[in-house]
């Protein structure tokens, strides 16, 4: 859980302009996906989401988001 994720060109449109439609849940989760916090800090910053790792991943195998290191 220490993969620090960032936005492609496909997830920063996500955001923007919803032009994907997008889950509400999903779309919550790329929301924070910002090329500094790694999964990990993602899950401790906010303790009610369940299963960032399984949605990171989605997310990831979608294109909306990729790993940065």
């Amino acid at each position: 859980m220490n993969t620090i994720y960032k936005k492609t060109l496909k997830g920063i449109e996500e955001t923007s302009l919803r032009s994907q439609g997008l889950q509400l849940k999903l779309r919550e989760y790329l929301k924070l996906v910002d090329g500094v916090k790694s999964a990990a800090e993602i899950q401790r910053s906010n303790p009610s989401l369940q299963e960032v790792e399984v949605v990171l991943t989605v997310l990831k195998n979608d294109g909306y988001i990729e790993v940065l290191n």
